[in-house]
């Protein structure tokens, strides 16, 4: 052996790395430059009805939709088969959820049970505008996503694989997801 390093999560984004153990006679310097990547590969999976809270001309009202999680995305179809033949009704990417974890929604606004809330945020584009969901300001859009399964136990399983998908986002790939601070500051604490 003429050196060692152990690599780590805290790795990733340094090309020059100390060796260890390196010989004194050793034609090696002692540091080794490497390049490395990481990508999150979620095995989680879920599939299965939510019923989803969304704008309608300023009315509130709930669509039943068959949901899948896969990778760090819901989407989202009207029914099961669609799934197999027809690009999703929307898509929910989880690396743009600011909540630090997925609970139940506050009764105080949401009175519908079983339900959970995830907050996602993205950049604004220009067709963007307010809604019941939705909050835009200083060039990012906010969006509240509620989202009713029909047993408490159903909803808490979507709960902790989201959670987990969450976990798993911030953890390799921190710069992935948006910072809650860093959006509060920005959006002034209206969410």
């Amino acid at each position: 052996m003429v050196g060692s390093h152990k690599f780590s999560l805290s790795s990733v984004g340094n090309s020059k790395f100390q060796l260890a153990k390196v010989p004194f006679l050793s034609p090696l310097e002692g540091h080794i430059c490497v390049k490395l990547q990481c990508q999150v590969g979620s095995s989680i999976e879920e599939r299965g009805f939510l019923t989803m809270f969304d704008d309608v001309s300023g009315f509130g009202a709930w669509h039943r939709r068959w949901c899948v999680l896969s990778g760090n995305c819901i989407s989202y179809w009207t029914y099961p088969d669609d799934e197999k033949s027809k690009t999703p009704l929307g898509r929910i990417n989880l690396a743009n959820c600011t909540s630090r974890k997925i609970d139940p929604a506050n009764r105080e606004f949401c009175a519908r049970p079983h339900t959970f809330e995830l907050i996602t945020v993205r950049p604004q584009r220009e067709d963007d505008r307010e809604t019941l969901v939705s909050q835009c300001k200083n060039t990012l859009c906010v969006t509240k996503n509620w989202l009713s399964a029909d047993t408490k136990d159903e909803r808490n399983l979507w709960m902790q694989k989201l959670n987990r998908v969450l976990v798993d986002l911030r953890t390799w790939q921190p710069d992935a997801c948006y910072s809650p601070h860093i959006l509060l500051k920005q959006i002034g604490d209206h969410y």
